[in-house]
């Protein structure tokens, strides 16, 4: 019993050290990538965002020594769009090349940053494989992180989107296609009955583009109205949970004063 104690620790200390140089080995080659990418916005870009999910979803596949199953590649997928979410943040939020030190730094901390995300999305991941061959008491946490790296992949997707200098004719659609896809998945995971699903997703993914839209006309700060609906997704999930709970009233009070909040602090840094 010790021994097998002993193998699958050993096990698991491997895969997290994988886990751990695929997260910061993606992330930091984004430094080099920047450096010798093309100082203007393209297509070349979503390309990149392409190979880089790609590598993730193979990647995780030797760090998992190619125990999967079919269900697996479910979340091998949420895995690689979340990678290509924010390899087109990176790449568009420092679209021109480096002028000054400062912006070299800060490229480095903020890949630090999305290192540590991306190797807890890998876990996640890691969480929902494992669980298909036994129950784990963690498989709670890997929803709740699921959920925030959604929230995530909305905010570096939306300003993706309205970074790529798209017509706004163009621009609403992918929008609105993108917030369906990842409430279905996420929704859909969480275990949303299938009776109000599509409508739920549809419903949120709406109020996002209602909250967004505004904005679009009035601010060119990408970053700052991305935010807005991220949060406009966080208020859905959150409404969906307070079925059965006392106080919803006041939670609903809560949730609506926070997108109201948002909403004025993103006009205000728009205009000001």
């Amino acid at each position: 019993m010790n021994n097998l104690i002993t193998q699958n620790t050993g096990e698991d200390n491997v895969k997290r050290l994988k886990l751990i140089f695929l997260a910061f080995g993606l992330s930091f080659s984004l430094f080099f990538t920047k450096i010798f990418a093309k100082s203007e916005v393209s297509m070349d870009i979503y390309i990149v965002g392409a190979i880089y999910a790609l590598i993730s979803i193979v990647g995780l596949l030797w760090a998992f020594n190619f125990q999967v199953r079919i269900k697996s590649f479910k979340y091998l997928f949420q895995s690689g769009l979340f990678v290509f979410s924010e390899v087109i943040f990176v790449l568009l939020f420092f679209f021109k090349q480096f002028d000054r030190i400062y912006e070299g730094i800060l490229l480095f901390l903020l890949l630090i940053f999305l290192g540590g995300i991306t190797y807890t999305c890998f876990l996640m991941i890691n969480i929902f494989n494992v669980s298909l061959y036994k129950d784990l008491p963690l498989l709670n946490v890997a929803q709740t992180a699921s959920y925030i790296l959604t929230l995530l992949m909305i905010y570096f997707l939306t300003f993706g989107v309205l970074a790529s200098g798209f017509q706004l004719y163009i621009i609403l659609p992918i929008l609105f296609g993108i917030y369906i896809f990842l409430l279905y998945m996420q929704f859909n995971e969480i275990g949303v009955e299938k009776s109000h699903l599509w409508y739920v997703v549809i419903v949120i993914a709406l109020m996002n583009i209602s909250l967004l839209l505004p904005f679009i006309f009035v601010s060119s700060n990408h970053e700052v109205i991305s935010i807005v609906p991220t949060i406009g997704g966080f208020v859905g999930g959150g409404i969906l949970t307070l079925s059965g709970k006392e106080n919803i009233k006041w939670q609903l009070f809560w949730y609506n004063f926070l997108i109201l909040i948002i909403v004025c602090i993103a006009l205000y840094i728009s205009w000001f």
